[in-house]
């Protein structure tokens, strides 16, 4: 056996053998070639909305593309203004300028997209054909991830929109659910699109509890928590009682609460619809909060930038937010 100390450099110092001894022991790496299990991808919603705001998109769009590391975008819908047209060519131009984003394109629609296309400003359309139209352009394609969609089981078979992928024992979510009071009518439409949601919840939770996922991860448009905060405050706010629930979501709030208190790991939850970006916890089970469900909204309408979502499966929180702002769309 030829003795260790002939194996080595005349000049290897002993501190210098010692730091060797360590890296390799520890399996250590250097370089940037270090698989951790941490990766990330983008958030964004209610945006570009109205056509002037497509530069500030389109900076936002390069933010995100000279982003190193972002396996995905997720866009919450609302991507134009309730009011603004709904014509073949004003989504197709939509959908070219979503086109930039140089990694796969994850969409959930929102109530401007397709039910608000009714209004007479923005040309009195049919939802439901407007909502054909969404599909044919948006989801004719399934981005480059391992999706499953609703589409293929069973019961709605249109909802080609609702899908779910797993990452490093994180499973991520799309929900089509929108943004709708029932002033303007719809509410058939509404009760389908929840419905649907309630199912594929059912589903996507069976499949990480079975899975044994570290966290689940869900996006769509609707906010079902309109107020958020301690409920003694809240109170005193509203002596009438402020609702914990917005209007035509009971069954979509009740699935989430039960599916929550089965799985007991991180839940985040995004939305769009508000336009206000926040990070917080809305959820509650009787006067309890459930600590362990997040919600997170990104900015929206006016303020275009966009949220940076870190998922670490080895930490207990799983998810960590980052509010990146396009310092050129600043106002």
């Amino acid at each position: 056996m030829i003795p260790t100390r002939q194996l080595l450099k005349p000049d290897l110092s002993l501190p210098c053998l010692l730091v060797l001894l360590l890296l390799l022991s520890s399996g250590c790496q250097t370089g940037s070639g270090v698989d951790t299990g941490t990766f990330q991808f983008a958030l964004l919603g209610d945006n570009p909305y109205a056509p002037e705001s497509f530069p500030k998109y389109e900076r936002m769009i390069d933010s995100v593309n000279e982003t190193p590391d972002i396996d995905w975008v997720i866009h919450l819908g609302d991507m134009k203004d309730g009011g603004t047209p709904c014509t073949d060519e004003a989504l197709a131009a939509i959908k070219t300028l979503n086109d930039r984003f140089r990694m796969p394109f994850v969409l959930t629609p929102g109530d401007n997209d397709w039910f608000d296309c009714k209004r007479e400003s923005a040309g009195g359309f049919d939802r439901r054909e407007r909502l054909a139209k969404i599909r044919e352009l948006f989801f004719a394609e399934q981005p480059a991830l391992p999706m499953n969609r609703q589409s293929d089981s069973g019961r709605f078979p249109d909802y080609v929109e609702n899908v779910y992928w797993q990452k490093q024992g994180v499973l991520f979510a799309a929900l089509h659910v929108v943004g709708v009071n029932g002033i303007e009518g719809g509410m058939d439409i509404h009760a389908e699109n929840v419905a649907a949601a309630v199912t594929w919840l059912e589903t996507v939770f069976s499949v990480a509890r079975q899975d044994d996922v570290n966290a689940v991860f869900l996006a769509m448009q609707a906010d079902p928590y309109p107020f958020s905060g301690e409920r003694g405050w809240l109170l005193s706010l509203c002596p009438g009682g402020c609702p914990d629930v917005r209007p035509g979501y009971e069954a979509l709030h009740a699935a989430l609460l039960e599916h929550t208190r089965q799985f007991r790991k991180p839940v985040m939850l995004a939305v769009g619809d508000t336009h206000v970006f926040r990070v917080d916890k809305p959820l509650y089970d009787g006067d309890s909060l459930v600590e362990h469900f997040t919600r997170v909204e990104p900015f929206g309408e006016n303020e275009v930038h966009w949220v940076r979502v870190v998922v670490d499966p080895s930490t207990p929180q799983v998810f960590t937010i980052h509010q990146e702002l396009v310092r050129e769309n600043l106002r």
